[in-house]
């Protein structure tokens, strides 16, 4: 049964959506509280809303129809709709629907309020209390008495219109809900749902019921049986009070200039909700002498009070602190009327001539404040009998400060009046606010809250398990913005809606690009400025907060989005901020289409668009070192893309070696071995293959390296090119040859310059540094390049910068510059802390260790080389973890500490024997020096001097002066503990004579102890 079958039609003219009284045809606006009537603000498509549903039904009807005579029971059902109704309609509700014998009610259609959720409470209340009126009324005449249940739900909705049955229309879970609590009431009971609770506030008296299941629910329900409905605080009065120095001036010199001038004085404080008016108004009255002088008053929403009860509640609180108030002038008259029921009765000139009167007589004994706050209510003769009260006080000390968000001021005070404006809190005092709201917030919820106290308190106290954060925002905010936003002009909200989906900024030529059809808004903008919505910056705009942007987004219906953001997609302001924008927008259009069902050709070509966009954007946050970025968009370009699909392979192979740098190696290696075994794209396959074996999976980088480089070749392709030279160049440093590196360093570092490939540039002038250190050049000479390098490739390139900084620490440190090479670590800390590789974790600590070793700090080095092994071993291994184990090895020996050492090499053994193949020149050389000295100690002398001289013999296979020179080293070491004068002094001079040519400071200081056979427990790398 529809309203219409019991009540008849609406009047002609329709309800006002604000109040819920008749409106004339003509009307486009309510005479009563101003509301424009729906149909004013344009046709209502559909949309998502935060609303309160109520569910009403009779227990018994069946058995009631089996007692009554059909026209009787006709008639008690229509008392029972009609009491019903009326009740919903009281608190601003609007009937739905009836069916059968339930009422469905909607509160917040066709406007959303910031207390639906209230109202739906009261209104339940209300329902129980006309039905209990009722009762006795059909017990007197037919002996019976009717029983309902009630169940009230919050949440988020679908809604629209239907103009032929006059009537919402809202669906959703949250409706089915609101239905199944009701049929868990019990006779005579209500039954709220979480969100109403959280979303009514303070007041609410209930009991908890439940967990229920719900049917069509899987999860329970915690449900509360309503017991009562109290006033609840307006504010929260122990928020702290921050900043604001410059308002609390202004305040003093509008209130001193009031008692010097002797002159009454109104000003309007005007701010969006949650700014803090109210609390900054208090504030200021408790740091003034005059605080006890003062009476306030609060407005309610339309239809809730008597046009002039705010200014009577406030008088009144002037009155109880006036002990002899009874014999003032004017008191008489106010008593009739506007003292004891908000009205100007006798007449509005009466009321104000003693007003004016009684004001007069009270600020005759001191200056008086008089605060009219959340005066965007205000009734119209409100604004209008204060204006004129402000203008007869001439000779009167007061200060009428009316409070109210944005609206006000455009509709406030027709007099003189000062205007401050509260504005947002700067980022220094919002997070002295979450300071003292228990903790600091992060960047991205202050940005979120833009200034506004109220929108920070919420983000940072609402838990992040509860089911109003579904999309971010805690329910009371949604409710709270959502209001505002159904208040706006049809104008204003098509302005609103459109930007929201072009994100926090935005302009108004892209409004215009995206609503072709429509008319100009620029009007609309500057009066969204004037709401608080949207502030201007230049040419442009931007949301006010990103919670309003959130809210405004989340209210518009999926097929609206996705319409939008198909458009947005092909706006040159958004093309020009690059693909991953471009996909991001064709990513929701196709998303949202998909989950409306809408497949087909035209779903299908958003999804292989912004599949595309997203891995090209991929592609370039992968080329230019970030990693993270990168995994984020070939994340999502991969889940849309078909296996088989064009793009899908380029896509998972950057996705999986993005994966790998960040140090995910299992979802890593599992895509590029899909994309390795492929034979659609050889090019691909050849990629992930190096890759792969660039981390120690599967096999060696060298081989891998020469397979893939004439594939690489033959296709063209630079990037590949750069990473092959890479990897047989690192093959030829850890075999020692240094010049044979730097060659085919340089042939990488062009090629990836060629191919705009970061990384491997990076990696490339990484490697040469290193060539640099171990190689033949004199260490002057390779620092001078280090740093010629780092000031021709390093500006605006972090990695570059980690991978240049590491060997030329190392190198100033040869040279004993030690606050140098400190410096040149933490830069590279500094930015690779930043770009977030996995590697640096193993790679940083190694080149401090080496530092630290070369200053004579064996145990800090011992300890960032524990740290790399450790970092090594997650990532499989391979080259890192060998160095580290040796250059362990090694130091423990130096600090006579030989069990240590030996568990080092046999861990260096285990790391040989899982990787497989042979060791290298480099490898072995040091390996086999260091074995020699333990078996000295043990007094082995034929297998020390055999594994000495050969680590001499496989050191002068390589090119490297330090290498060759650590052999000697060994040596000499090994001759000094076998007894062996004449072999030590040799040794330790080729020693000398190496580190020497190379610039080794440390080292030409062992090489002179050792052959004083007076060895100092130096490291030497």
């Amino acid at each position: 049964m529809l309203s219409s079958d019991v009540f008849g039609p609406d009047p002609a003219g329709g309800r006002c959506p604000g109040c819920h009284r008749p409106l004339p045809v003509e009307a486009r606006f309510c005479a009563a509280c101003g509301t424009p009537r729906a149909d004013a603000r344009g046709p209502e498509t559909a949309g998502r809303k935060i609303v309160t549903v109520l569910f009403c039904d009779l227990v018994g009807s069946t058995a009631l129809s089996g007692t009554l005579d059909p026209e009787a029971l006709r008639g008690v059902t229509l008392r029972y709709f009609d009491a019903m109704r009326a009740a919903i309609e009281e608190h601003g509700g609007t009937v739905e629907k009836f069916i059968g014998d339930a009422v469905m009610a909607v509160f917040g259609v066709p406007s959303v309020r910031e207390d639906d959720a209230r109202r739906g409470l009261a209104a339940a209340l209300g329902m129980l209390a006309a039905l209990r009126a009722l009762n006795e009324e059909l017990h007197a005449e037919l002996g019976l008495r009717l029983t309902v249940r009630i169940g009230v739900n919050t949440g988020r909705v679908v809604t629209g219109s239907d103009a032929s049955a006059r009537q919402a229309l809202v669906s959703g879970e949250v409706v089915n809900v609101a239905a199944r609590l009701e049929q868990n009431a019990g006779p005579g009971e209500v039954l709220i749902g979480p969100d109403t609770l959280r979303a009514a506030g303070e007041g609410v008296r209930a009991v908890e019921v439940g967990p229920l299941r719900l049917k069509g629910k899987e999860q329970e329900v915690t449900a509360h049986r309503l017991l009562g409905l109290e006033l609840r605080a307006p504010e929260r009065l122990d928020l702290p009070f921050v900043g604001r120095e410059a308002e609390l001036a202004l305040l003093d010199t509008e209130f001193e200039r009031t008692a010097t001038e002797r002159t009454a004085r109104l000003l309007v404080l005007g701010g969006e909700p949650g700014q803090g008016k109210t609390r900054l108004l208090r504030h200021w009255l408790e740091l003034s002498s005059n605080s006890g002088r003062f009476g306030a008053g609060r407005c309610r929403p339309p239809g809730e009070q008597a046009g002039l009860q705010p200014l009577a509640d406030a008088v009144t609180a002037l009155l109880a602190k006036a002990p002899d108030h009874r014999q003032l002038p004017g008191l008489e008259v106010l008593a009739q009327g506007l003292l004891a029921d908000g009205t100007p009765t006798p007449s509005p000139e009466d009321t104000g001539a003693a007003l004016v009167e009684l004001l007069g007589a009270l600020a005759g004994r001191a200056p008086l404040v008089l605060v009219i706050d959340d005066a965007h209510w205000a009734a119209a003769l409100l604004l209008d009998l204060l204006d004129r009260v402000v203008a007869a006080l001439a000779d009167a000390p007061v200060l009428v400060a009316v409070l109210g968000r944005p609206e006000l001021l455009d509709a406030g005070p027709a007099g003189p009046h000062r205007v401050l404006t509260l504005g947002a809190l700067s980022d220094r005092e919002a997070r002295q606010l979450a300071g003292a709201l228990g903790g600091a917030a992060p960047a991205h919820l202050l940005e979120r809250a833009g200034g506004n106290p109220l929108h920070l308190e919420q983000l940072l106290t609402a838990p992040a398990n509860k089911s109003e954060r579904g999309d971010g925002v805690p329910l009371t905010l949604q409710t709270l913005i959502g209001a505002r936003l159904d208040a706006l002009d049809p104008a204003e909200r098509r302005a609103v809606d459109l930007a929201c989906v072009l994100g926090r900024e935005f302009a108004a030529d892209e409004l215009a690009a995206l609503d072709t059809a429509g008319p100009d808004l620029s009007a609309a903008l500057r009066r969204l400025g004037r709401h608080r919505l949207v502030v201007a910056d230049g040419a442009s705009f931007r949301f006010a907060s990103g919670v309003v942007q959130e809210v405004a987004y989340e209210c518009l219906s999926k097929q609206g989005r996705a319409e939008r953001h198909e458009r947005a997609a092909a706006l040159r302001s958004v093309r020009a901020g690059g693909p991953a924008v471009v996909g991001g927008h064709l990513e929701r259009a196709h998303r949202y289409r998909a989950e409306l069902g809408l497949h087909g050709e035209r779903t299908d070509a958003l999804r292989r668009g912004a599949a595309a966009a997203l891995a090209e954007a991929g592609a370039r946050a992968a080329a230019r070192t970030d990693p993270g970025w990168a995994v984020e968009l070939l994340t999502r370009a991969t889940a849309l893309l078909h296996p088989g699909e064009d793009g899908r392979l380029p896509a998972a192979r950057r996705l999986g070696e993005a994966l790998l740098a960040l140090g995910r190696i299992e979802p890593g290696r599992v895509l590029l071995a899909e994309v390795g075994a492929s034979a659609d794209d050889p090019v691909e396959a050849a990629h992930a293959r190096l890759s792969l074996a660039a981390v120690g999976q599967q096999r060696a980088p060298a081989p891998v390296a020469r397979e893939t480089l004439p594939v690489f070749q033959r296709a063209g392709d630079q990037l590949g090119q750069a990473r092959a030279c890479l990897r047989l160049a690192q093959q030829e440093q850890i075999d020692g040859r240094h010049a044979a590196a730097t060659r085919l360093l340089a042939r990488a570092l062009r090629h990836a310059e060629r191919s705009d490939g970061e990384q491997e540039r990076a990696s490339a002038l990484g490697a040469i540094g290193v060539s640099l250190w171990r190689g033949p050049v004199p260490a002057a000479t390779a620092i001078k390049r280090c740093q010629d390098l780092l000031a021709a490739q390093g500006r605006g390139r972090r990695a570059v910068r980690v991978t240049l900084n590491c060997p030329l620490a190392v190198l100033l440190a040869l040279g004993d510059d030690r606050a140098g090479a400190a410096a040149c670590l933490a830069e590279a800390s500094h930015h690779a802390e930043r770009l977030g590789y996995a590697e640096a974790a193993a790679f940083l600590p190694l080149f401090g260790a080496t530092v630290a070793a070369l200053g004579g700090r064996p145990r800090e080095a011992l300890e960032l080389l524990a740290a790399t092994a450790a970092a090594a071993r997650e990532l499989g291994g391979g080259a890192l973890l060998s160095g580290a184990l040796l250059d362990m090895a090694r130091l423990h020996l130096d600090l006579d500490e030989r069990r240590a050492a030996r568990a080092a090499l046999a861990a260096l053994e285990e790391e040989r024997a899982r990787a497989g193949g042979r060791l290298s020149f480099a490898t072995l050389a040091e390996r086999d020096g260091l074995r020699a000295r333990l078996a000295a100690a043990g007094g082995d002398r034929v297998p020390a001097l055999r594994l000495a001289r050969g680590a001499v013999e496989v050191a002068g296979r390589t090119d490297s002066p330090i290498l060759q020179g650590l052999a000697a080293a060994d040596l000499a070491r090994t001759a000094a503990l076998l007894g062996l004068d004449q072999q030590r002094l040799l040794s330790a001079a080729a020693a000398g004579g190496r580190f020497a040519a190379k610039g080794h400071g440390p080292g030409v200081r062992l090489a002179e102890a050792l052959a004083g056979h007076h060895p100092r427990r130096e490291a030497v790398s």
